[in-house]
């Protein structure tokens, strides 16, 4: 008697780690692939068509679908928090650094920014150490400020460009690399250029309207 049939028969796509919503935790998993083989005297011998896949928790063994790889955990506050540090203490140095020149009122500009929006308080002499570092470093103003883009909301974006505007103007004078430079900020976190104006003129136009009183 000949014994044959179908049935499915698993295997191993790739390995890796991943969120594991099971877990809630990083974890190893298992991507399988299921394949409808016909048999004969119950083994596998002629692969027919693939029947599926899915993502084996190697902790939990709970089973999701492939999807389930795409998604990251969000970072935690604490870990956001230290970058928008990072990020504004960066990009407030290179706005300083754009014109070629550094004022003193600047400075204080810059410092007073870093010490509003971060966690540890610099002196002015931990910020010269600062800029000197960014200066031999030579790092792009994306180095930190696409990282915590996307999770700014439309008024956390205009707090950057806006301090950074703050620096731009803190010498009286805002120079042609200073705008090219909060433009290019302002297209890293996605802000349209007709939103960047908006706010350009709202920091502005005050001392428009005050000098033109006097």
């Amino acid at each position: 008697m000949i014994i044959f049939g179908t049935r499915g028969v698993k295997s191993t796509l790739k390995e890796g780690t991943f969120h594991c919503p099971q877990c809630a935790t990083q974890q190893n998993y298992k991507h399988k692939k299921v394949t409808k083989f016909f048999t004969l005297y119950f083994i596998p011998i002629i692969p027919l068509e693939r029947l599926g896949d899915f993502v084996e928790c190697q902790s939990c063994r709970g089973t999701f679908i492939a999807k389930v790889l795409d998604y990251q955990k969000q970072p935690s506050a604490d870990q956001f928090l230290s970058e928008y540090e990072k990020a504004m203490k960066h990009s407030m140095v290179l706005m300083m650094l754009a014109d070629g020149e550094i004022d003193e009122n600047e400075m204080l500009t810059v410092q007073k920014i870093i010490n509003k929006f971060g966690h540890n308080d610099v002196t002015l002499d931990e910020l010269e150490e600062y800029v000197e570092e960014v200066k031999h470093r030579n790092e792009d103003i994306t180095t930190y400020l696409k990282k915590v883009g996307p999770a700014l909301n439309e008024h956390g974006k205009e707090i950057v460009i806006k301090c950074a505007l703050s620096v731009a103007a803190a010498d009286g004078n805002i120079d042609p690399e200073e705008i090219k430079m909060i433009e290019k900020m302002a297209r890293i976190m996605e802000v349209s250029s007709t939103h960047l104006k908006g706010i350009i003129m709202e920091v502005t136009q005050p001392a428009t309207q005050t000098f033109s009183q006097n």
